[in-house]
């Protein structure tokens, strides 16, 4: 393909300015009476697409755009003509004259746009994609196409060594920008596209991403897969994995955490290499001898809950690494990053060793720990009566020790939303319900409990003011002095308006029309509401806000987002991304990838080893922990609220 050829990518593709500056040159070239080839003329339909969509060179006048308007429209019936002669006797020799793969999206787009394919027979039609040089993945993009040459295409997906690559991008990868979506013929069968998967995963030559991305197909009306396959994906990946490591050998992480004896301070963190060793102080911790402290060291002592008492073990999308963010990922998988894989190991050696030393010097242990906060401390501190919870009889093995937690813990969850909606617990009206409980059903004892960001509000402000990945902190003189974003230097610079170059200006305008910033008399940017930008980058860093543990001047600006629509308030116990935390353990209710602890045990299909089984006894032992830390949270709101307004 010719260097110097228009190709419109989107109006808002970085090379948009180089090429409706060629475009320029092909409409001032442009006449009726020239001979264009097939080339030609798909680059007329790309210089077609720039003015379609209003893409102009700003020293185009009125009057110039005006023109070009009226020339684009006889461009039109120049492309219409052209391909109106396409038919099965000249079309791969037409296909075979194009400069590059890459024109084949816009040769099958004008194809469908313009139904040239009604006059291209299917035997044609079957030789042209059969060819080494024809991209099949253009084609798929194309709905009627597909649905015309229906079976031809599906005989030729059954045999495509790269079919499952399509079938896994379009039904199962999450994509973080728009995409054209991959259209398949209805005669396709569910077991046909398992066929291909399955035949994908005996390649030697087999993509782990593609594997992986096979390992989470979750069911749909367009795509499933039996646990045989499901198997062969799990064993090719594990497999696939260890070859890597053999390889490439791999950079090791090491937690080590340990209870001191003669340590004062009650925490201490150091590193050592790649080696994070915590301590804590068995002095402090055992000070006094009251169980709601001892539990009240889960937040204080190991951060189970961050500041605004939300879980800090989620997986957040800024802790994810550039890497890991681009990496092939499925859209019903739970977010596994480095940074999550630590903190989960930080946490299970923590609740793991914590309960040990509370056995040898105590003579109890985390269980009795939640029996007392759930029977006795609810009630008494809370007013919250008749609330039971049973631990598992001692000597139990750990399978049954889960089985009947995982019950206890389901009944908790029942007993706090019947408390709410009734200000008591019916034992009858417990027990009549024998279904599992959503994690989402269970609601705050509070009003407007967290906030989030409205779905495509403010997104583009928000990154422009607060990512690392903007440029807009790059700016002299400090250019050297590494910020973070543009809000970490604007609230520590004096910044010029006029040091930033034409291209960043166009992502600072935007915040001065959103009216976040404001440029003063002297020429300097500044912040127009202090408090409204710090709102703002406790949404990007946490992503939720705990409503009632802002001061006033905060909520003040946190409601008035929420009376303009760009916020919105959910009155539930758990924050949604707490919701899918659990639920990445509890059950396959939102992700392929998860733990799935209620079913496997419930259905019998737990692991059985002995060190397996203590693992995810710790596990659903954090879980419950978490779940009473936020009880105690929703509670001790609800009480401020009601000794700040009695008659509430």
């Amino acid at each position: 393909m010719k260097t110097d050829r228009v190709y419109f990518y989107s109006v808002h593709d970085g090379a948009c300015y180089k090429n409706i500056e060629l475009a320029e040159k092909v409409l001032n070239n442009f006449s009726e009476d020239n001979e264009y080839n097939i080339n030609d003329i798909i680059e007329l339909y790309q210089v077609k697409q720039y003015i379609d969509n209003e893409v102009f060179l700003k020293k185009w006048t009125e009057q110039d755009i005006q023109e070009i308007k009226d020339k684009v429209k006889t461009i039109c019936s120049i492309i219409v003509k052209f391909w109106n002669k396409i038919t099965s006797n000249n079309l791969i020799e037409l296909f075979d004259q194009l400069e590059c793969w890459t024109l084949q999206d816009s040769f099958w787009r004008l194809t469908s746009n313009l139904s040239a394919f009604k006059r291209i027979s299917k035997d044609s039609f079957s030789n042209l994609i059969q060819q080494e040089n024809c991209n099949i993945s253009s084609i798929l993009h194309q709905e009627k196409i597909v649905k015309h040459y229906g079976t031809v295409i599906r005989d030729f997906l059954i045999s495509y060594d790269k079919s499952a690559g399509f079938l896994l991008s379009q039904f199962v990868q999450r994509h973080d920008r728009d995409r054209n979506n991959y259209f398949f013929p209805k005669s396709l069968s569910l077991t046909d596209r398992e066929d291909i998967i399955s035949k994908y995963l005996e390649k030697s030559d087999a993509n782990l991403n593609y594997v992986c991305l096979a390992l989470n197909i979750k069911k749909s009306d367009n795509l499933a897969i039996s646990d045989r396959t499901r198997l062969k994906a799990k064993r090719l990946e594990r497999k696939l994995n260890q070859e890597i490591l053999d390889k490439n050998g791999g950079t090791l992480f090491g937690i080590q955490i340990g209870f001191r004896e003669d340590q004062t301070e009650p925490f201490k963190a150091k590193k050592d290499g790649n080696k994070n060793i915590y301590t804590y102080s068995a002095k402090y911790i055992f000070e006094k001898d009251i169980p709601i402290l001892y539990l009240r060291h889960f937040i204080g002592l190991f951060g189970y809950l961050d500041r605004q008492m939300c879980i800090s073990m989620v997986s957040k999308d800024l802790e994810l690494g550039p890497f890991e963010k681009i990496s092939m990922k499925s859209r019903s998988e739970y977010p596994v990053g480095n940074v999550f894989l630590r903190k989960e190991a930080l946490s299970f050696y923590q609740i793991f060793l914590y309960d040990r030393i509370l056995q040898q010097n105590q003579k109890q242990n985390i269980e009795q720990l939640i029996h007392f906060y759930i029977s006795d401390h609810l009630n008494s501190c809370f007013g919250l009566k008749d609330f039971r919870f049973n631990i598992p009889s001692e000597g139990t093995n750990y399978s049954e020790r889960i089985r009947t937690l995982l019950a206890e813990y389901d009944a908790l969850l029942r007993q706090y939303k019947l408390f709410k909606e009734d200000g008591e617990i019916d034992p009858e009206l417990l027990s009549i319900s024998s279904s599992a409980i959503n994690i989402s059903q269970i609601p705050s004892f509070v009003s407007k409990k967290y906030c989030y960001l409205k779905k495509d509000k403010l997104t583009f402000p928000i990154q422009l003011l607060f990512s690392d990945r903007t440029t807009l902190s790059y700016v002299e003189p400090f250019k050297d002095c590494h910020y973070h974003c543009l809000y970490d230097l604007i609230i520590k610079e004096e910044v010029l308006y006029g040091n930033y170059e034409s291209y960043q200006r166009d992502m600072l305008y935007h915040l001065f029309e959103c009216r976040f910033l404001f440029v003063d008399h002297n020429g300097y940017i500044r912040i127009r509401d202090k408090n409204e930008l710090f709102v703002l980058k406790q949404l990007y860093k946490e992503e939720t806000l705990n409503y009632w543990l802002y001061p006033e001047e905060y909520k003040v600006i946190i409601d008035k987002m929420v009376d303009n629509g760009l916020l919105e308030f959910e009155d539930t116990l758990f924050n949604k991304f707490e919701q899918s935390y659990f639920n990445y353990y509890l059950n396959k209710k939102e992700f392929t990838n998860g733990i799935d602890l209620r079913n496997s045990f419930m259905h019998g299909t737990n692991p059985t080893s002995d060190s397996e089984l203590i693992n995810l006894y710790y596990v659903l032992l954090r879980i419950i922990v978490l779940t009473i830390l936020k009880i105690d949270d929703d509670q001790s709101i609800k009480k401020q609220i009601m000794n700040n307004n009695p008659n509430r």
